[in-house]
């Protein structure tokens, strides 16, 4: 059945039908052939997949990012950043990757850190001398950081996936975050040399900073709360999704007050699809899973690396090749949903912890988001920089290079991943 659906599946995606509609219809059809199973078994597995209490996050997270990519939090971000890092030699390109260490602590998408701090930064780095491929490909390849940094919506999803801890993740994903981050501003100070990008002429003095920090102040206060609150176990993800939302209404209507009714309406709406589209593919994934792990398809996959005889690092390194090449033709939501029930098993059984093999998922499917032909942040990407899709990927290979080198030290140390879970589980 598997066979039949990852057929039928590649046909539609190659006639252009969306991904939700081509999981759903292919394993509807390969039920059908089958004949083992009732046709009605896909409604009930459809609706018992996003009937969960802790799903309600995922609205509530992509919410409260959204209100504050259209509000003057991620303005203040960027100002603090550039006051931080801006003398660093590559200036703006330094700015743009520490903003997407900021922000990702409050979108927790990579979509939505693109779509945010591309449209402030890409501009001002073109007027300093930055051609816009170079801009684009800093842009996208540090919006990956967004998955990472909690609070993280695959982080969620993955965890209500495979039944892991959600706080645990969160404090999981910190340190990769973090590394991703300096290793991406290392790699901009050193192109910087060659190419001769501009920095700031001085650095920001303490009033400066002081003036830049406290206009943050607020802002910063959110991720390091809602992170404190699901650890400390005051609240559940989902609780912590809502305080984020009221926390983000109240920041941009009553403090900052540059937000309009106007603006909130625009948010509502888009934030409704961007929620629709992700948990539509879960459903419809969820039919596909259900079924692999119906057949046994994870047992029968763990018994084959047992036979052929693979060390743990041989099995994680053939793992992240796969979800590479998956990342390039299906988005990060339904590959984590549809692979995390099939891959964890073999992982568990080389001797990796969920969490860690989680951020491995997490990790390189995220990089998926900035490589053709699927990759959303490089299309969007593409178009704030308003440069090609081919010539953006061509700029964006040293950063991803970058990324991989990061992935690889987060898969085969694994401390990387599990000391701040230990330290506070």
């Amino acid at each position: 059945m598997l066979l039949t659906i990852a057929l039928v599946f590649v046909l539609l995606l190659l006639i252009g039908v969306p991904i939700g509609f081509g999981m759903g219809l292919a394993a509807t059809i390969a039920i059908w052939l089958d004949g083992s199973y009732p046709l009605l078994i896909i409604g009930h597995k459809m609706v018992n997949a996003i009937s969960s209490f802790s799903l309600v996050a995922v609205p509530l997270f992509i919410l409260a990012g959204a209100l504050a990519g259209e509000t003057s939090i991620a303005q203040r971000l960027v100002r603090f950043a550039d006051a931080v890092v801006g003398h660093i030699r590559g200036g703006l390109g330094q700015v743009n990757v520490a903003a997407s260490m900021f922000f990702g602590g409050i979108s927790g998408s990579a979509v939505a850190d693109t779509a945010a701090l591309g449209s402030l930064m890409v501009p001002p780095m073109e007027r300093q001398g930055y051609t816009r491929e170079d801009a684009g490909a800093i842009t996208i390849c540090s919006s990956t950081i967004g998955v990472l940094i909690p609070p993280s919506i695959p982080m969620v999803l993955y965890g209500i996936t495979v039944g892991e801890s959600v706080g645990q993740l969160f404090l999981a994903g910190i340190v990769p975050g973090l590394l991703v981050g300096l290793m991406l501003m290392a790699a901009v100070f050193t192109m910087a040399k060659r190419k001769k990008w501009p920095r700031r002429e001085r650095r920001a003095t303490r009033r400066e900073l002081w003036e830049s920090f406290k206009s943050a102040f607020l802002s910063l206060l959110l991720p390091v709360f809602l992170l404190g609150a699901i650890v400390s176990g005051l609240t559940t993800a989902t609780e912590a999704g809502v305080i984020g939302v009221i926390y983000a209404l109240l920041l941009g209507g009553v403090v900052y007050r540059d937000q309009t009714l106007i603006q909130m309406w625009k948010v509502l709406v888009n934030s409704a699809i961007n929620t629709a589209v992700p948990l539509f593919i879960l459903a419809t994934t969820s039919v596909t899973a259900w079924i692999v792990a119906v057949e046994r398809y994870p047992d029968t996959l763990v018994r084959f690396f047992d036979t052929v005889g693979y060390g743990p690092w041989m099995i994680i390194l053939l793992i992240i090749l796969f979800l590479l090449v998956v990342g390039m033709f299906m988005d990060l939501v339904p590959a984590l949903v549809l692979f995390a029930p099939i891959l964890l098993p073999v992982a568990e059984a080389a001797g990796y912890d969920s969490v860690h093999f989680g951020i491995i998922m997490i990790m390189t499917l995220g990089i998926g988001l900035v490589t053709p032909p699927v990759g959303n942040c490089i299309y969007l990407g593409s178009v704030i920089a308003r440069v090609g899709v081919g010539r953006l990927s061509i700029a964006s290979l040293p950063f991803l290079a970058v990324n991989m080198l990061a992935l690889c030290l987060v898969a085969f140390w694994p401390w990387l991943t599990l000391a701040l879970p230990k330290l506070f589980y």
